[in-house]
């Protein structure tokens, strides 16, 4: 399983001509079928326009990010249903407060999601070193309102200790706040990713992706 702070700030290059196409800044999921489905990029780091391209265009990740080509970031998408989930509030069903997403886990050949990493605070930036760290699978998501997770009640019981930091645990341990939002809880239908402007042309092949399984390929200095 990849992590989210894993992709984050790596080069993507195009195949067929070397060239950069900036480095990732963000990653947006289909919470309906906790996917994977969009990576945005950036030409810096801090700043510039972004270009988003679907995740299954991924051809290679390692040292840097590999496509296909500079062609898959022409095509324009909606945001509608995706989230980024970074500074989520995670409360149960009955509007216990669990905690705030901080990143998440996935598959790195399907995009598919597996788990929630969760902290006190919901800021990628601060190391899991100084704060204390909850894995929560998504299985025991319910719907997303807002920006809010809604969870079931009993799933607090499966939350998993990833590290022990300096700040605390009581968002995670105590019934905390309640949500704004007086929205129903139900599990979305699961929707497609649609290009606005069309199909990827069915002529063309697809090279299928080689992927690295090198733990080291996912680790960066600090977590993003």
């Amino acid at each position: 399983m990849a992590r989210r702070s894993g992709l984050l700030a790596k080069q993507v290059i195009s195949v067929s001509s070397a060239r950069s196409l900036g480095f990732v800044s963000q990653l947006w999921v289909d919470a309906a079928s906790w996917i994977v489905a969009l990576v945005e990029v950036r030409p810096s780091l801090l700043s510039g326009e972004a270009e988003k391209f679907l995740f299954e265009d991924i051809y290679q990740v390692g040292d840097v990010v590999l496509v296909e080509d500079e062609t898959v970031v022409e095509n324009e998408f909606k945001l509608v249903g995706l989230h980024s989930l970074v500074g989520y509030s995670v409360v149960t069903s009955r509007r216990r407060n669990v905690g705030k997403v901080r990143g998440f886990t996935f598959d790195i050949n399907t995009g598919a999601m597996e788990s929630l990493e969760l902290d006190s605070f919901g800021i990628s930036i601060v190391p899991s070193s100084l704060v204390s760290t909850y894995c929560l699978f998504v299985e025991d998501v319910l719907d997303i309102v807002s920006d809010t997770i809604v969870v079931h009640e009993d799933a607090i019981s499966r939350v998993q200790r990833l590290t022990q930091g300096i700040w605390g645990t009581q968002n995670i341990q105590g019934p905390g706040g309640q949500m704004d939002d007086n929205g129903r809880y139900r599990r979305r239908k699961a929707r497609r990713v649609q290009r606005q402007n069309g199909l990827r042309n069915s002529s063309g092949r697809k090279l299928h992706r080689k992927m690295r399984d090198r733990d080291g390929d996912w680790e960066l200095p600090m977590d993003y």
